[in-house]
């Protein structure tokens, strides 16, 4: 859930900015922009969700390998494991 809220954060990260420079304009008595960059807002937003996603990946610790589920074995269960090495594509 976490990284729900994370990676949809950075998605509104670039509206809440604009947003803030708005106010800070309109606040010191000055002329803002007479439009909102609708289109630029969402690709900054999806740029900086797609990146978090690619940090995400690259950073993660998941093992490689090939996983084996988990069976029964001589009437046990035989959790599934990770062997290390061994790659099916």
């Amino acid at each position: 859930m976490s990284r729900i809220l994370i990676h949809g954060a950075l998605l509104l990260l670039p509206f809440v900015l604009y947003f803030l420079y708005l106010w800070r304009v309109r606040r010191a008595g000055k002329e803002g922009p007479e439009t909102t960059p609708w289109f630029m807002l969402s690709l900054a937003g999806l740029v900086l969700m797609i990146g978090s996603f690619a940090v995400v990946h690259v950073m993660s610790d998941q093992p490689s390998g090939q996983y084996t589920p988990a069976r029964l074995q001589d009437g046990r269960i035989v959790p599934g494991d990770i062997r290390p090495g061994e790659h099916k594509n």
